[in-house]
């Protein structure tokens, strides 16, 4: 019962992390209406809290493991820096990454059966944006 909390603070933050992700997924914003600041505003709001459980969480367990089980103590200070940093630093690159997948609304056509997408080998090279690999984007 211990880490009650602190799991469930884990499992709520995944949670609207999720949420953020998937509504940004299915939804792009297109203009500057009210119904698209609305939804920017709650898949940036999801993200941050549930990004702010789900660290909070993670660092509290396993601080508190490490003070249990292996003597280590800290002070305060560092779980807080830890879980500061952390935190903004997921924020940050989920705020990138939603921003790619928001950058390319879906295109009811696609089908990906049909289009895999390029290798990996295909970004690393650069050639992601060559003749060779737009075809298996399916990029008009």
């Amino acid at each position: 019962m211990e880490y009650a909390y602190p799991v469930v603070g884990f499992i709520a933050g995944m949670a609207l992390v999720a949420t953020s992700v998937f509504t940004a997924f299915l939804y792009t914003p297109t203009t500057a209406s009210t119904v698209d600041t609305a939804i920017t505003a709650f898949t940036g709001a999801t993200l941050q809290i549930g990004d702010f459980l789900s660290v909070s969480s993670v660092t509290a367990i396993v601080f508190d493991l490490l003070a249990t089980q292996f003597g280590m103590q800290y002070p305060m200070l560092v779980p807080f820096t830890i879980a500061y940093v952390a935190t903004h630093l997921i924020v940050y690159y989920s705020s990138l990454r939603i921003t790619d997948v928001q950058g390319e609304p879906l295109d009811p056509d696609f089908d990906i059966r049909e289009n895999p997408p390029p290798t990996r080998d295909a970004f690393d090279s650069g050639r992601a944006d060559s003749a060779a690999v737009r075809p298996a984007m399916n990029v008009r």
